[in-house]
């Protein structure tokens, strides 16, 4: 392979040029430009002295020989993997699945499924539906103390030894946990059952390409190496000093300075492909778990962040884009355009002389879809709204494993200009806790006294029935 990129990055609609008085300079970005490679040299230095382990799992090849194996193993044993995780332990892997059509994957790939929620219909409708002397569950988590995965699990556990035995669980479980210690490290060790590792240091959020994705995409048959050879490639671009030069500190300059500079506290992702939903969702816990904090590095209230959104053209055109045009000037829109869409779909004539329909004839579907991206990104460019455009060549692992690293370290820079840490998160723990305290746990009086006091807060005269 080689490292022709196959993702093009399009910022004219955040400038004035386009957009008119309410855009950006280029004077704007020469100015944020230094301090923008500062963050890059800091990133450097940081991913030398192995803080920033992330960076380096798309050259793990011994990694990725392991996974293959596994993967190789679980296909020749079963028909369908289910994914036990949430957040960042299922959204990396449900992006990739949701990208990738069947007829790019190998012929003996499993039906992957993800069940990254507890809510109870879903959860037991989907595992009434398996056959499960032909399914594996793979367990995802670090720490073996996520309670939605955790509680999966152990539903998941009493059904298969109901059904087909205790002595089953071995083989019916794969576990994706920390390598030496944990909860879930000590059941797989019990159980005597195949497991990977979580790299050390590696966020949940960031851990696509570890075997916390890679494992559910191998074993779907999908090319996890073209997917880290695009990641490659990206990280080659995403490693130059020169602001102009490298996409992702680019992209995080504008969004840093439509934020600060024109108040775009919103983000939208609007993909013009149902295909890269997926990756939509992937990339809205990585910009709001990262980005959204109290207090900057040195200890200063801050509450900073931008907001990520999903939109899906030209879905939402007929939804949420009259908000975009005429609504507030809080947000920037990132558009995505696939060039080949990997499906010829024409209109067809039978209406000649029928002015309304008469133009579409002839048109491919994937074209018209494209019209209306470019349509709808002038539109704002008109309405002098701040817009972007992602455009890929098509849609595969390669494609994909660029977008994956380009966003992390885009993140990554928009943390460093924000003066915050990207890597930690502190606000989701505060929910874990009080969950902990309201199901009970030991340990967890001092929780469940302050529950009772927040819930002694409500007055009756708000509620009602």
């Amino acid at each position: 392979m080689g490292s022709t990129t196959q993702v093009t990055l399009d910022v004219n609609g955040f400038f004035d040029h386009m957009v008119g008085e309410h855009g950006l300079s280029r004077a704007d970005l020469d100015t944020l430009a230094p301090r923008v490679v500062d963050v890059l040299k800091t990133l450097s230095s940081d991913r030398k002295e192995g803080r920033l382990p992330f960076y380096g799992l798309p050259y793990d090849d011994q990694a990725i020989r392991v996974i293959e194996a596994l993967a190789a193993e679980l296909r020749s044993e079963f028909d369908t993997l289910v994914v036990l995780g949430i957040g960042g332990s299922a959204l990396g892997a449900r992006a990739v699945l949701d990208a990738i059509v069947p007829a790019d994957r190998a012929p003996d790939g499993l039906d992957v499924l993800v069940l990254d929620n507890i809510d109870p219909l879903s959860l037991s409708t989907a595992l009434d539906g398996l056959k499960l002397k032909r399914t594996v569950f793979n367990v995802i988590s670090k720490s073996g103390c996520t309670v939605e995965t955790m509680s999966q699990f152990m539903v998941v556990r009493e059904r298969l030894e109901k059904r087909l035995g205790k002595s089953s669980l071995s083989r019916h479980f794969v576990f994706t946990t920390d390598p030496q210690e944990g909860l879930l490290r000590r059941i797989a060790s019990e159980q005597k059952a195949r497991s990977l590792p979580v790299p050390e240091g590696v966020g949940g959020r960031f851990s696509v390409l570890s075997a916390v994705g890679l494992l559910p995409v191998a074993a779907a048959g999908i090319d996890i190496r073209a997917l880290c050879h695009g990641a490659r490639t990206a990280d080659l671009r995403a490693s130059v000093l020169d602001v102009f030069s490298n996409p992702a500190a680019l992209h995080a300059a504008l969004l840093f300075l439509a934020r600060q500079q024109r108040g775009a506290s919103v983000h939208v992702l609007m993909p013009y492909s149902d295909r890269l939903m997926g990756l939509a969702e992937w990339y809205g816990q990585l910009w709001a778990e990262s980005l959204g904090k109290r207090v900057d590095l040195a200890g200063r209230e801050v509450m900073t962040g931008q907001t990520p959104v999903r939109a899906l053209g030209a879905t939402d055109q007929h939804s949420q884009v009259q908000l975009y045009v005429e609504g507030p000037r809080d947000k920037v829109v990132t558009f995505f355009r696939i060039e080949d869409h990997g499906c010829e779909l024409r209109i067809p004539g039978g209406y000649e002389g029928v002015e309304e329909l008469e133009y579409l004839s002839g048109h491919d579907l994937g074209e018209l879809l494209n019209m209306e991206q470019r349509a709808t990104e002038l539109a704002l460019c008109e309405a002098g709204r701040l817009n972007s455009s992602i455009v890929l060549a098509g849609l595969g692992p390669v494609e994909l494993g660029e977008l994956f690293h380009m966003f992390e370290v885009q993140t990554l820079v928009m943390g460093g200009l924000l003066g915050i840490d990207p890597l930690d998160q502190p606000g989701v723990e505060a929910g874990k806790n009080l969950t902990r305290a309201l199901a009970g746990r030991r340990g967890s009086e001092a929780g469940a006294e302050r529950v009772r006091q927040l819930l002694d807060r409500k007055r009756g005269e708000f509620v009602l029935a």
